[in-house]
């Protein structure tokens, strides 16, 4: 498999089987809580599902990593998009709760193979010199999540007829579908920037890999249980927490725009989801609540965009995948340790705030300036 280093390829990432493949996401990151319920489960189940997500990544993201950099990014996104759509026939499949923890193990798999593949090919093209093209992918992400956003009135509309389970179970197989039309989008291989970045900062590098993992854990505490909270909170449908969520959407097309690789937008945005956190628990309606989870969003985005900026300066490119491989995995191991004890805490938002302030304080210590 050859590398191309074409001048053409700094600045127009390929992008489309990255929208594609991110859809998928936003329709278990919806949905499946209710589905979940409707097989007889509570929050203690959500979050061991949403923990089974990441326990995989924590595993095989490092790995996923080696992969990329060894085999190429277009080869490892190419079989990640075939285990995500495995994971989602699984999921249509499901019956019990047994089979949700195994279709999410997947996915965290195929999730592992294709984001540090994408992370990676985008530091190739030309993130190295412009930091825009980062937030470019977290765009493109957001894309996919709103494209994703259809099967809310899809599920919707067909329970009424058949019932929320096989609304359910159809949706997760007609993105099993669309995962695996993704596959005839991939990228053309790159290797243009990594084999001219040959410096390594093991301090600084230290420093981002620890703030990953007080992000994870401060998301993973409240993440899967913010649409359960809703429905228990203010008795709305699960279709109407749902809709909570949408206005933060929009945070996700602006908030990686904002993001800079320097200390200050980590410390910010880390801020800035503690003071949402606060604002959640206590909100007195959901109208309240879903404009606060409007910045919440957007602290999520600055501070997850500004951490990945930064990876790529602070390791020598040959082992670019590798490094986002271990960042990623770090970050998804807090998620998981949070997500695991989610469904014991409530509410859930009051505890996240710890590992979010620590995070700003660490990022003031130890991360460099821009």
């Amino acid at each position: 498999m050859g590398y191309t280093s074409s001048a053409t390829n700094t600045s127009k990432p390929r992008l489309s089987a990255y929208v594609l493949y991110s859809s998928p996401y936003s329709f278990v990151a919806f949905l499946l809580p209710f589905y979940i319920f409707e097989l007889g489960h509570g929050e203690v189940e959500v979050g061991i599902a949403y923990a089974s997500y990441a326990a995989a990544v924590v595993v095989i993201r490092p790995a996923a990593g080696h992969l990329a950099d060894k085999a190429g990014r277009r080869l490892s996104m190419g079989i990640g998009g075939v285990l995500l759509s495995a994971s989602m026939t699984l999921l249509s499949l499901s019956t019990s709760i047994s089979h949700v923890y195994a279709a999410m193990f997947l996915s965290g798999v195929a999730s592992s193979l294709i984001n540090v593949a994408a992370v990676a090919y985008v530091s190739d093209v030309g993130g190295l010199e412009d930091p825009a093209l980062y937030s470019k992918l977290k765009i493109a992400a957001a894309a996919g999540a709103v494209a994703g956003g259809v099967s809310i009135p899809a599920v919707y509309i067909l329970s009424k007829l058949m019932g929320y389970a096989a609304a359910f179970r159809l949706t997760a197989l007609a993105f099993a579908a669309l995962s695996a039309a993704a596959l005839f989008h991939l990228p053309e291989e790159t290797r243009h920037l990594a084999v001219r970045h040959h410096r390594t900062d093991v301090r600084v590098l230290s420093c981002i890999i620890v703030a990953s993992l007080l992000a994870g854990l401060s998301t993973g505490l409240y993440g899967p249980q913010v649409l359960p909270f809703l429905h228990d909170r203010f008795s709305l449908s699960p279709f109407a927490a749902v809709l909570a969520y949408l206005p933060a959407a929009i945070s996700w097309f602006v908030g990686p725009r904002l993001a800079r690789p320097a200390r200050s937008s980590v410390a910010l945005g880390s801020l800035v989801v503690a003071v949402a956190l606060i604002g959640m628990a206590y909100s007195p309606s959901p109208y309240i609540f879903s404009a606060i989870w409007v910045l919440e969003s957007l602290g999520v985005a600055v501070l997850s965009t500004s951490l990945e900026q930064m990876v790529s300066r602070n390791v020598a490119g040959v082992y670019w995948a590798r490094g986002y491989g271990v960042y990623q995995g770090v970050n998804n191991l807090g998620y998981a340790v949070g997500a695991a004890v989610s469904g014991y805490m409530y509410p859930p938002f009051l505890y996240a705030v710890i590992p979010a302030v620590a995070l700003s304080a660490l990022s003031l210590k130890c991360l460099k300036p821009q």
